[in-house]
């Protein structure tokens, strides 16, 4: 046994997390500590991730796990079509056009919270761009990624790309790692397209930043809210 598979076998002795525990624990990180993540946990972290449920076992996703040099081109060349104001046609909208009050509300709460944790005023524009942009360094991350979804898969295809995700969220936190979920490269899909080599058939979803949390930094410190199950939840009964 090689010395790092010894480290990831003492990691599961020795960390074993509830999964019912990381499924509550489980938060947006936007801050990391300036250290690399082995490939070896890389694969890891997608060899179980790729046991995700799919219709038909059609399994219709895709992951490009960038290496740093990638990393920056992308958000150099996404970063300098921001600041001239040039913008791509997304794939798919992030927050639908219009939006009812309830689901309005949930996002003014989330993003009320984030930027009352950087104290970046409402009236702050330089701030908040500022902070949208760190969204293409990947929050500072040590590893980035993109995950498409295959063109031809109708809807449902996308909920069966969502458990792969999840796999995803979740198996990082067995190694200590924590992830940001980003649709925000949606917005730039035909630059990520040419930089990644993303073929025609597939679709750009998001990207996963991941890496050692940042437990010190005040964005990783607050939790947003979550509806009462009374909310959402329908029990049917005769």
């Amino acid at each position: 046994m090689t010395c790092f598979m010894a480290c990831i076998k003492l990691i599961k002795v020795g960390k074993k997390m509830n999964i019912l525990d990381a499924i509550k624990e489980r938060q947006s990180i936007r801050s990391f500590e300036n250290r690399d993540v082995p490939n070896e946990i890389i694969k890891e972290i997608l060899n179980i991730s790729r046991f995700a449920p799919s219709g038909g076992n059609t399994q219709p996703w895709k992951i490009y796990i960038l290496d740093k040099k990638t990393m920056k081109k992308l958000e150099k060349s996404v970063l300098s079509k921001l600041d001239k104001g040039e913008s791509e046609e997304a794939n798919f909208k992030i927050y639908p056009q219009p939006m009812s009050e309830h689901l309005k509300n949930r996002v003014k709460e989330c993003g009320k919270l984030m930027y009352g944790a950087l104290e970046i005023g409402k009236d702050d524009i330089d701030g908040r761009l500022n902070q949208l942009k760190q969204n293409f360094s990947f929050f500072g991350a040590p590893v980035g990624m993109i995950v498409s979804v295959e063109k031809e898969v109708d809807v449902n295809g996308w909920g069966h790309v969502g458990h792969f995700i999840q796999n995803m969220c979740l198996a990082s936190m067995e190694f200590g790692l924590g992830t940001c979920l980003q649709e925000s490269w949606s917005m730039f899909p035909e630059t990520v397209k040419i930089i990644t080599g993303m073929e025609e058939s597939e679709t750009l979803w998001c990207g996963i930043a991941m890496g050692y949390p940042n437990s010190k930094h005040p964005i990783n410190n607050y939790r947003t809210p979550r509806e009462s199950i009374e909310d959402f939840a329908k029990f049917i009964r005769e």
